[in-house]
């Protein structure tokens, strides 16, 4: 019996809008998650509420960019990353709240501040 290793190569290393502002290499979570997802074209309806205006038009604000994207989160959070660290600040959080309660740390602070 003969084992040997064989590899696949990808058809694609991302996605074609991923291609265009970054070139053909493999995308990070982050930017799949956050850079051009906004629909801009093929609205069926206008809004009721400014029939004038396309939906998400750009011509609704007064802020004018040349890009939106230049808008960058520095640390990268997308929905996966914002959980995760938000769920390990709690458990930091509620580890603290037990050292106070193990110690009694509270019990030299005057009525004052605690009320």
């Amino acid at each position: 019996m003969d084992i040997k290793t064989s590899s696949v190569k990808p058809l694609r290393n991302t996605y074609a809008y991923i291609e265009k502002r970054f070139g053909d290499k493999p995308a990070s979570r982050y930017q799949e998650a956050t850079y051009d997802i906004q629909e801009e074209i093929n609205f069926h309806y206008k809004p009721l509420w400014q029939p004038e205006f396309d939906l998400y038009d750009k011509g609704r604000t007064v802020i004018q960019m040349k890009d939106w994207y230049v808008l960058k989160d520095p640390r990268q959070f997308y929905y996966g990353a914002y959980t995760q660290t938000r769920a390990k600040q709690q458990e930091i959080l509620e580890s603290n709240f037990t050292l106070v309660e193990k110690h009694d740390l509270l019990r030299n602070i005057s009525e004052e501040i605690l009320n």
